[in-house]
C-alpha cells in the first residue's frame, strides 16, 4: 500500500507533492504534502481540484513568531487540539488583491518562509491557514502538521509545507483503498505517518535531527546575512564585450566576494540583469557539459548592447551550491547514468543549495528596482518575486552540445526550466 520513505523523501525534497497518512484509529485521512517554498499556482490548485480539503500551511513554531501571527481562541473541544493561528494573506505589494487565487496562495506561502519576512508583509485574516507543529514534532505529537514539518527538517528544507485533506467528489473523506488510487492516479508517493515517525526515530539515534528547532534559526540567519553586503573595491574592466565597470562586494557574515559587472551609458534603457552562479569548469575550463559559458556570454553580450546593465556573478554556487569537489564527484555518477538531480541526491546533497540573497542585496545597494531579468529557472524569478522588484523575464535560448543535451532536458522537465529544445 505505502511506498518506501525515501522514495517519498527525494520526491518531497525535489518540492513534489506527496501523500501522507494517518493511522486509521485516529484521523484515518489522506492529506497532500509538499514544501512551502516549492508553492505554485499549479500545486496549490490541485490541492483545490482534486484534494476539496482545507489548504493549510504547516510551520514551525520559529517561522509563526517571525511572522508575527497567534493562536486563534478555541473552545478545546478538538480531540486532537489542531494549532491553528492567524490566517494570512500576503500584502498587495507582493502581488496579491484578493488573496484567494491558486497564485496567491502560492505568493503568501512562499512568503512565510522568506527569510527577511516581517509581519508588516502579512494581511490578517486571509485565505491561507496556517497550523503550527508542536515543539520535537512527531515523536510529540502523531499529526500532519507535525509530519509535514519534519519532512522539511529532514530534507533541510525552510520549515512550511502546505498541507491539504483529500475528499471524494462528493465530499467524503479517503480513506485506504481510496486514497491508493488516487495515488495512483496522480502518480504520487504515499507513506504514512507510522513510517515517517520510525525514520525520524533512526535520525534522532543518529542526533542528525537533535537540534531540531535550531535548524531553522541557523538557514535563517545565514540568509539574512546577506544583507550585510559592502562594496569594497571597483575599477574599469575592458571586455571582448565591451568597457564594464568592475565592482566587489563582500558578505561580511561568509566572507564570500561577488563581482558585478556593470554598464550604464545609457541610463535611459531599462537595464538587463541576471545572477550568475560560478562554474569553474563551464566559464574558465570551457566544459560543453553544461551550457554555462554560453550563457555568462550571451548576458555580457546582451548588456553591452543594451548598454545599460548588472551582471552580477555569484561566488559560492559551483554545481548549484555544492562546491567544486562534490560537482566533480556528480559528474562521475552522471557518467554511469544518473541525472544532475539525482547525483546530488546519491551524494546526500541537496539538489539545489543555492540562494540569491546576496544578489538581491546588491540590486538593492545599487537602487536598480524595475529591470529585464535574463533567466529560465524558476528558482531565481521567485527570488525577486519575493524581493519585490518589478520586472520582465528574458528566456534565454538553449545552446545545445551532444554533451549538455541530456542536462538540458532534465532541467527542463525536471526542474522547470523553460528550455525549449
Amino acid at each position: 500500500m505505502f511506498d518506501h520513505v525515501q522514495e517519498a523523501l527525494n520526491a518531497f525534497k525535489l518540492g513534489e507533492p506527496i501523500i501522507l497518512v494517518d493511522d486509521e484509529d485516529r484521523e484515518n485521512e489522506g492529506d497532500i504534502v509538499f514544501p512551502a517554498s516549492f508553492a505554485t499556482q499549479e500545486k496549490i490548485n490541485f490541492c483545490a481540484k482534486y484534494a476539496r480539503g482545507l489548504v493549510c500551511i504547516a510551520m514551525h513554531q520559529t517561522i509563526a513568531k517571525q511572522i508575527g501571527i497567534a493562536p486563534v481562541n478555541t473552545n478545546h473541544a478538538d480531540p486532537f487540539h489542531t494549532a491553528f493561528y492567524d490566517s494570512i494573506d500576503a500584502i498587495p505589494a507582493l502581488g496579491i488583491t484578493t488573496g484567494i487565487s491558486a497564485k496567491e496562495r502560492a505568493i503568501t506561502a512562499r512568503q512565510v518562509v522568506n527569510p527577511a519576512a516581517k509581519p508588516l508583509d502579512f494581511i490578517k485574516p486571509g485565505h491561507l491557514f496556517p497550523v503550527v507543529a508542536k515543539e520535537g514534532g512527531l515523536l510529540v505529537r502523531k499529526g500532519h502538521t507535525e509530519a509535514a514539518v519534519d519532512l522539511c527538517l529532514i530534507n533541510d528544507l525552510a520549515p512550511a509545507a502546505i498541507i491539504c485533506e483529500i475528499m471524494d467528489e462528493d465530499g467524503d473523506m479517503l480513506r485506504r483503498n481510496g486514497l491508493v488510487e488516487f495515488a495512483k492516479t496522480h502518480q504520487l508517493k504515499m507513506i504514512s505517518i507510522e513510517q515517517l515517525i520510525e525514520y525520524r526515530k533512526t535520525l534522532a539515534k543518529d542526533l542528525k535531527l537533535n537540534t531540531v528547532e535550531q535548524n531553522f534559526d541557523q538557514h535563517q540567519s545565514s540568509e539574512i546575512s546577506a544583507a550585510s553586503i559592502a562594496l569594497i573595491s571597483q575599477a574599469q574592466l575592458p571586455t571582448e564585450f565591451g568597457l564594464f565597470k568592475s565592482l566587489v562586494f563582500q558578505n561580511s557574515s561568509t566572507n564570500e566576494s561577488h563581482v558585478v559587472l556593470l554598464m550604464d551609458t545609457e541610463l535611459s534603457n531599462k537595464p538587463i540583469v541576471r545572477f550568475h552562479s560560478e562554474c569553474l569548469t563551464g566559464d574558465v575550463f570551457g566544459s560543453v557539459r553544461c551550457d554555462c559559458k554560453a550563457q555568462l556570454n550571451n548576458a555580457l553580450e546582451q548588456i553591452a548592447r543594451n548598454k545599460h546593465g548588472y551582471l552580477i556573478y555569484l561566488k559560492g554556487q559551483e554545481g548549484r551550491g555544492i562546491g567544486i569537489g562534490q560537482k566533480i564527484a556528480a559528474y562521475d555518477l552522471q557518467d554511469q547514468g544518473e541525472n544532475t538531480f539525482q547525483a546530488n541526491l546519491s551524494l546526500g546533497l541537496p539538489v539545489d543549495d543555492r540562494n540569491y540573497q546576496d544578489a538581491i542585496a546588491i540590486l538593492k545597494h545599487l537602487r536598480v528596482n524595475n529591470f529585464s531579468f535574463i533567466t529560465n529557472n524558476p528558482d531565481k524569478i521567485e527570488a525577486i518575486q519575493n524581493a519585490g522588484f518589478q520586472f520582465e523575464q528574458i528566456i534565454v535560448p538553449p545552446f545545445v552540445t551532444a554533451e549538455n543535451k541530456k542536462y538540458l532536458q532534465d532541467k527542463a522537465t525536471i526542474a522547470n526550466h523553460k528550455i525549449t529544445l
